[in-house]
């Protein structure tokens, strides 16, 4: 038993996409889930949240193993509940960013933005994550934890 999370986002990462899981079977179990894979504009990236190739840059595109992991610290960043860890490149850009040396990439929520007018609001960037609303991580987990605890992911730009 395993799953397939899709997680759909538009070329300019500003603005949020969607997340939603399969059953190995093919029936929707989750979502569409507002969902945002913008990185952040920090040095390790050149001060450029669109160079995917580098930490803590957007989230890169393909496909990569999954598996439930342990909450992160502090509950500001990562949310109360487990993180879905990113844990393995298999095809398309995550293995350029995997050589690039990015890890720990992973789907989780954490504090919401607090600027109303911003195109991401209330979800707010990450240092190149996934991030849910904490509800949504919350039910995130207990559906992959019932189909399984592992499986994969396919991050698309649409």
């Amino acid at each position: 038993m395993g799953y397939h999370i899709i997680a759909n986002f538009p070329a300019n990462r500003d603005n949020k996409g969607t997340l939603k899981v399969y059953s190995d079977s093919g029936t929707l179990v989750f979502g569409p889930k507002d969902a945002l894979g913008r990185g952040s504009d920090d040095p390790k990236n050149g001060n450029d949240h669109t160079n995917w190739r580098l930490q803590n840059a957007n989230i890169p595109t393909g496909v990569a193993k999954t598996v439930v992991y342990d909450k992160g610290s502090p509950e500001s960043s990562y949310g109360p509940h487990k993180r879905v860890w990113l844990n393995q490149a298999v095809s398309g850009n995550f293995l350029t960013a995997e050589k690039n040396g990015r890890s720990e990439i992973m789907i989780h929520g954490g504090a919401p933005a607090t600027n109303t007018s911003l195109p991401w609001y209330p979800l707010r960037p990450t240092f190149g994550c996934i991030r849910l609303s904490n509800d949504d991580q919350k039910a995130l987990i207990d559906v992959l934890v019932k189909h399984g605890s592992s499986g994969k992911i396919t991050v698309n730009e649409i």
